[in-house]
């Protein structure tokens, strides 16, 4: 790219609506935003704790301040619809407290006996890569922790909600953010490529795995940078024959068809014991069908469009391999609006045998199929034949059955009697697999932010009856 491109951000729900433009970054401009980042990082990270504490305070406070600014944004942006934005906004701030507080003790100094301690130093500069479902809050989960333990960031926004992450980007000024310690680079693929080629410390990436694969492949001759990856996933539902069904079918609902189902722990395949299969697929489709779909800041609106024409082409494209997969289509709802705007679906198979690409990539829309299994230990092996690994739910009113899951389904994420888009920041979040590479945000974000420096010490003076046998006295 030159720097003369335009990057130009259109509402997914108004064609009409410019958003704003932005200077796309080419290679140089890259480059220049690393040096700056890479020239301001010994004085952030010399400023010690108070000092860095102070800003991310302050920005948590502006941030806490102009929700209602951020919310707006976001739906104009990426087309949530206004709860869903809403609730994002409001996710920035208590990121900064969890951050200095749960956070930065996980990385405090080490010392289990005397003359033996372990410090933990920022790693550098820090590239983070936001995506567009949480333009606001998933670039924040890295950015925040990176800042606080020392690192300054390099953040190049999605190229899909480009003035979220401009937004982002003044706040931390406003806060007082010292120059070059957060540079941003706006652009398309070549930006980030340019960006991950770059002399960073680190890549700390939410999106795609086709992405993330590829910024695994561009730092295979560089194991100095620490790449933390959140790459999606097919996530599952498990909904025992003794589960209350109305909340089984409500944290389906939510889980398949929030952010139009663009989020990365979205419920894909929900495993039914057979008793319930029926009652719960009638009343899911339903609830489904009930959805209101409409302009994001429309009141009374459940999901808006999807984040683009191209996501729109995706959608539709999984849909139609649905038959060919062996699947019989339940539902697919009419929004009633040009794309992309989109309904919900719900498909249905007679067995658990998941090999389609239908069944095994990641579908990133409002989109799920049901699978018959007839006990608990069926499920969790149906549930495990994934490539992903990301998140999971079951429901059930035994306590038992759920524990018996903890442990035998692999993902980074089980819920009990909640839907899988479920989260705590006070938590770890991640993945495995196609889901990522097990360096889990959330609370434990400050750990892949910083690397730890053991220490042997002593302030004893040269003893020689400490010298081993055969070795001469200086």
């Amino acid at each position: 790219m030159e720097m003369s491109d335009i990057l130009q951000s259109v509402s997914p729900s108004d064609p009409s609506d410019v958003v704003g433009r932005f200077a796309a970054a080419d290679d140089a401009a890259v480059a220049a935003a690393v040096a700056r980042a890479c020239a301001s990082f010994p004085a952030w990270r010399d400023a010690g704790s108070d000092a860095r504490t102070a800003v991310l305070e302050r920005f948590a406070r502006i941030a806490s301040a102009r929700v209602e600014e951020l919310t707006l944004l976001i739906a104009r942006e990426v087309g949530k619809a206004r709860w869903d934005a809403e609730s994002e906004a409001r996710l920035v701030a208590p990121k900064i407290a969890v951050t200095l507080g749960d956070g930065m003790k996980l990385v405090e100094p080490l010392a289990p006996a005397p003359g033996q301690r372990a410090t933990y130093r920022p790693r550098g500069v820090l590239a983070v890569y936001g995506p567009f479902n949480f333009p606001a809050h998933l670039p924040n989960g890295h950015i925040a922790p990176a800042l606080a333990t020392g690192n300054t960031v390099v953040f190049k926004p999605s190229e899909i909600a480009p003035a979220v992450g401009a937004w982002m980007a003044e706040r931390w000024r406003d806060a007082g953010m010292p120059d070059g310690v957060l540079e941003v680079v706006q652009g398309g693929p070549d930006t980030g490529r340019a960006l991950a080629r770059a002399d960073v410390d680190g890549i700390l990436f939410t999106g795609s795995y086709a992405t993330g694969r590829a910024l695994l492949e561009a730092t295979l001759d560089a194991p100095q940078k620490i790449l933390a990856l959140e790459l999606g996933g097919s996530n599952a539902i498990i909904v025992c024959a003794d589960a209350d069904l109305d909340l089984a079918v409500t944290e389906a609902a939510i889980s398949i068809a929030a952010t139009t189902g663009q989020r990365c722990t979205a419920a894909r395949r929900i495993f039914v014991e057979r008793p319930v299969r029926e009652p719960f697929q009638e009343k899911l489709a339903a609830v489904l069908r009930g959805l209101r779909v409409g302009a994001p800041l429309e009141p009374g609106v459940f999901m808006g469009p999807l984040a683009s024409l191209a996501a729109h082409a995706r959608l539709e494209q999984m849909r139609g391999l649905a038959a060919a997969a062996g699947g019989e289509r339940v539902l697919t709802v009419d929004p009633g609006r040009p794309p992309p705007y989109t309904g919900a679906g719900l498909v249905r198979f007679e067995a658990t045998a998941q090999r389609h690409p239908y069944q095994r990539e990641e579908i990133f829309g409002p989109e799920a199929a049901l699978y018959p299994v007839d006990d608990l230990d069926e499920a969790i092996a149906a549930v495990n034949d994934s490539d992903y690994g990301l998140a999971a739910s079951v429901i059930t009113c035994s306590r038992a059955k759920y524990e018996r899951c903890i442990g035998r389904i692999r993902t980074g994420v089980l819920n009990w009697n909640k839907g899988t888009v479920g989260a705590s920041g006070r938590l770890p979040f991640g993945g495995s697999g196609k889901s990522g590479n097990d360096r889990p945000a959330g609370v434990t974000a400050t750990l892949y932010c910083t690397a730890p420096q053991a220490h042997l010490e002593s302030e004893a003076g040269f003893a020689p009856s400490a010298l081993p046998p055969g070795m001469p006295r200086p």
